[in-house]
């Protein structure tokens, strides 16, 4: 978090949040951070992404394999979501990606005790930036 750290100070991120995040911006944040899931054919699904006519072509391209349908539909590229203005923030985005892939973890196992999943962090040397992905195992 160094680029929001004058030198000698601590973070607040309360008081930074107060300065910066509209109650909107934090509310869609949660969404990303701990989604809600779509349960259609046998896969499981991050709600936000879910249009079920884009799923059903995926369906039919991959021969109905729903983990495979999974790791195409259920995959997020943080440059899409953020828009880093300087380097700091594209640094950050890379140690982000990690913390929201093990929310995504926890809301999984929350919501689907009895289901494994994969949940995958590619940086940007193997991805369109810092991506996040799930499916199940």
């Amino acid at each position: 978090m160094k680029g929001w750290i004058r030198a000698g100070e601590e973070f607040d991120p309360r008081s930074f949040l107060q300065s910066t995040a509209s109650v909107g911006e934090a509310a869609a944040m949660s969404i990303l951070f701990w989604p809600e899931f779509t349960e259609y054919r046998k896969g499981v699904f991050l709600g936000f992404l879910f249009e079920r006519r884009g799923v059903d072509a995926w369906f039919d391209e991959l021969k109905g394999d729903e983990v495979a349908v999974e790791g195409v539909v259920n995959h997020v590229h943080l440059w899409d979501v953020f828009a880093p203005k300087v380097e700091a923030e594209y640094a950050v985005l890379v140690e982000l990606a990690p913390r929201i892939a093990a929310m995504w973890r926890a809301a999984l196992e929350s919501t689907f005790p009895a289901r494994r999943f994969v949940v995958s962090v590619a940086d940007a040397s193997e991805d369109y930036g810092p991506t996040i992905s799930i499916r199940s195992a």
